[in-house]
């Protein structure tokens, strides 16, 4: 790998990962849902630094060309990513769809506690 992109794929490499940490200081991922993009980040940075873990990789699975292996990994983190996403994004439906319950549920007890209210309060006055 020529030095320049190595250099590039390094600096990228350890500004993505700044910024997925900088994101977990300030609070705006959860750890449980960073630790793909932080293993992501280590990955890219790993690969970076020693590009030959790729070709070893690419010759491991019986691919011809390294690069080709890269896309392919990517690919496959690219999934894992939207498979994780897509957990998330279920779980946050059914607690949206349980609490919308739960303020339902809430708003008709508080009815019905200001009909029984206005009901005493007009018993009363009679």
């Amino acid at each position: 790998m020529d030095l320049k992109l190595q250099i590039f794929f390094i600096a990228f490499a350890l500004v993505f990962l700044t910024v997925v940490l900088r994101y977990l200081v300030i609070k705006k991922f959860n750890l449980k849902y960073a630790l793909v993009w932080l293993l992501t980040a280590t990955v890219l940075l790993v690969l970076a630094i020693f590009p030959k873990l790729a070709i070893w990789a690419a010759g491991l699975i019986g691919i011809q060309l390294p690069v080709n292996a890269i896309f392919l990994f990517a690919i496959l983190f690219a999934f894992i990513i939207i498979l994780t996403l897509t957990a998330i994004v279920s779980h946050m439906n059914k607690r949206v769809y349980r609490i919308t319950q739960m303020q339902a549920i809430l708003e008709k007890r508080v009815r019905e506690l200001e009909e029984k209210i206005a009901e005493s309060g007009k018993n009363d006055s009679d």
